[in-house]
């Protein structure tokens, strides 16, 4: 295989990678871009090799627009992971506020109602 040939091939595997993790991260399947780690390994390291060993190759035009290619899809995915942490984060903050924000139905001494959060039980229904 010549250095062109290698180096075109690399590169296809790293972009077909970075395709389907986008695929995923767009189609809301975050929790199946784990099954793509693997192959994402072993498509960096090739790529990483690529980039020391290349030389005079990475200079045409075709390689370097490829690359440009790859650092922008990677570039993009770094932002819907981000997007997708965001997310997660916010639901976790909404998720624990629940609790602090809920009243049990029951009211203190003061009049005001029971905070969900110290809520201990022993309450009878009235009817």
């Amino acid at each position: 295989m010549t250095d062109t040939t290698h180096a075109q091939h690399i590169m296809s595997r790293i972009e077909g990678v970075l395709s389907a993790e986008k695929h995923l991260l767009l189609s809301g399947q975050v929790h199946r871009v784990v099954e793509l780690s693997e192959e994402k390994v072993q498509a960096m390291a090739a790529f990483e090799a690529l980039l020391q060993e290349a030389g005079q190759l990475l200079r045409a035009e075709t390689i370097q627009a490829r690359l440009r290619g790859i650092i922008q899809a990677a570039s993009e995915n770094s932002i819907h992971f981000r997007a997708v942490q965001n997310g997660l984060q916010n639901m976790v903050t909404r998720l624990g506020r629940v609790s602090q924000d809920s009243y049990v139905g029951a009211y203190q001494s003061n009049g005001l109602q029971t905070p969900f959060s110290n809520a201990t039980g022993n309450y009878l229904k009235k009817a």
